[in-house]
């Protein structure tokens, strides 16, 4: 793995934990929808809702930049283009919330269109705390899971063809990219719980709780992942282990389906830094993900493994996508196998090409210790795969490509 770290030593830092979500939260356009919201709470003993004016775009800016609510009511009735805010509201809102829509528009498709894209219910006004309540009681009795309850966040695999072609360094990068530039919530956990550097390259200390949560899978639940993962800023929670090199450490594909679950149901990304070794438990973490990233480099060695895993992982699906990145590019000089060559073999064009830049990760230079934060080709790499990941496309400067 290339080394993040520009000191020789992190220095351990308390961890904090995460900010909870608040119960309810709502965006309303005037007074008369805010006193009858007011009066519904009351009536549903509800003394930690909140409401706020400004409607959906308020909405927008909010969540933003803060943690959603387990319920959401927004109201669109000043606006314009009420899909349009709503698919946008989406972005931004964590996987697992309640939203609910009241407007002024009586109109069957708004309402389908409403529902096809998340909302759990949408009310017209003139709304009344009876109207207000029955949708919020209907949640709560619910038995289903409505379009909004199965969204979840996207799952992301990382996994090299051979050791030292940078997979962890692109894994944290990406992460720390949503989460800082983003503004996204991420959870980036580690698999290897020996030998892992995830913590180590974003300068935080690990914990034992991941190996206390893939042990008993059964416990796994918002409260633990609260307690046992790491912070790196705001949005960026970290499970990763430095277990003794003694013991033998095991756990099973069930545990980590049971993990990744909970984890796309509070983050919007989940980035796992999957081992190369050939155990149930890893081959289940790359057949749940969403996105399988292999990363390779200019050599013999990664030419071959890179075929024996698409082999293994097949070529994906509509809902499951395998991504090869060409990382260390240029590193090999004249002797490296060229682009043209890998994909002559390969017959798949990588999705990116991240040049060689040693200077980018040696120790003792300024700056941020995360490569992607200062600008350049490193940065504009991983800038592109993120901007895939939210379903945009890159600008044609993030898409150069070195010669063959």
């Amino acid at each position: 793995m290339s080394n993040l770290l520009e000191a020789p030593l992190p220095i351990e830092k308390p961890t904090r934990q995460p900010a909870g979500r608040v119960p309810f939260l709502a965006f309303v356009d005037n007074a008369g929808t805010e006193k009858t919201l007011r009066q519904c709470l009351t009536q549903l003993s509800l003394a930690n809702g909140e409401i706020r004016r400004g409607g959906i775009a308020k909405a927008i800016e909010h969540l933003g930049a803060e943690r959603s609510p387990k319920t959401l009511v927004v109201d669109i009735s000043g606006s314009e283009l009420p899909l349009s805010q709503i698919h946008s509201l989406a972005e931004v809102c964590e996987p697992g919330v309640t939203v609910i829509a009241i407007g002024t528009c009586n109109d069957v498709g708004l309402y389908r269109d409403l529902m096809q894209a998340g909302v759990w219910d949408y009310i017209v006004k003139p709304l009344t705390p009876q109207l207000m309540g029955k949708a919020l009681t209907a949640r709560a009795d619910s038995r289903g899971a409505g379009p909004a309850h199965r969204k979840l966040g996207t799952a992301v695999a990382f996994i090299g063809t051979r050791g030292g072609v940078g997979t962890t360094t692109l894994a944290v990068n990406l992460a720390w990219y949503l989460a800082d530039r983003k503004n996204r919530r991420v959870a980036l956990v580690d698999l290897d719980l020996q030998h892992g550097d995830c913590a180590l390259a974003l300068d935080i200390k690990a914990t034992p709780g991941l190996r206390e949560a893939l042990a008993n899978p059964a416990r796994i639940d918002g409260t633990l992942l609260e307690r046992v993962m790491a912070t790196s800023g705001e949005r960026l929670f970290v499970l990763s282990s430095e277990e003794p090199l003694v013991e033998d450490v095991q756990f099973t594909a069930e545990a980590v389906d049971t993990l990744v679950s909970a984890l796309r149901g509070q983050f919007h990304y989940v980035i796992l830094d999957v081992p190369r070794v050939a155990s149930a438990a890893y081959r289940h973490a790359l057949g749940i993900a969403d996105l399988r990233v292999i990363v390779a480099d200019q050599t013999f060695r990664a030419v071959r493994d890179t075929v024996r895993l698409r082999t293994a992982l097949g070529d994906g699906d509509g809902k499951q996508r395998n991504h090869l990145v060409v990382n260390r590019y240029g590193e090999g000089g004249r002797r490296a196998i060229t682009l043209g060559e890998m994909q002559h073999v390969l017959a798949l064009q990588p999705k990116r090409v991240i040049a060689f830049q040693p200077k980018l990760f040696t120790a003792g230079q300024s700056g941020a210790r995360v490569a992607a934060a200062r600008r350049g080709n490193f940065a504009d790499g991983i800038a592109a795969l993120a901007l895939e990941l939210l379903g945009r496309r890159p600008s044609r400067r993030l898409w150069r490509w070195p010669a063959k």
